[in-house]
């Protein structure tokens, strides 16, 4: 009978599996080390800046957690969804307009959800309309954003939403 074959676990997606864990867990510092340690030590692109990007959430929150506003060379996008969260909405918007909010569908997206929260639904469905071009997925998720609520029920924006 053959012996069983045990996969190998790549150390640089263990640290990574136990990176996620620390950060679902909000224990931001031990994530960020761990991102840290990913960043360093992986040889795979895709990996590294996937790591790259949790890590500046995780610095992001560290920063929130001591009331302080995130680094100016956070990235632009963390900093933007930042304010939005403090209801800073014009300075997340500035941030939106300066960082491509016409060709980046994320910054598109969170100028939707800007848009609507202040009740500005022409803006938004605009703005919304803009991000699904860019990615269908935010289709499924502005769907499920409460903060579109009030645009789903509004018969003149449903199509946005993909209802009729």
């Amino acid at each position: 009978m053959p012996k069983a074959v045990t996969p190998t676990v790549d150390p640089v997606l263990a640290t990574f599996h136990k990176a996620l864990e620390a950060l679902h867990g909000r224990s931001w510092t031990a994530a960020a080390q761990l991102f840290e340690s990913v960043i360093q030590e992986s040889d795979v692109p895709e990996l590294k800046e996937r790591a790259r990007q949790y890590l500046s959430a995780c610095r992001l929150q560290e920063a929130k957690a001591r009331g302080e506003a995130p680094a100016p060379d956070a990235d632009p996008y963390l900093r933007a969804v930042f304010e939005k969260n403090r209801g800073n909405f014009a300075a997340a918007l500035d941030l939106v307009k300066t960082n491509g909010g016409e060709k980046d569908e994320r910054f598109a997206f969170l100028a939707a959800s800007i848009h609507a929260a202040e009740g500005r639904k022409d803006e938004a469905a605009k703005a919304l309309t803009l991000a699904v071009e860019l990615n269908a997925k935010n289709r499924v998720h502005a769907f499920h954003d409460p903060d579109f609520a009030e645009l789903r029920r509004d018969s003149e924006y449903r199509q946005i939403f993909g209802l009729s």
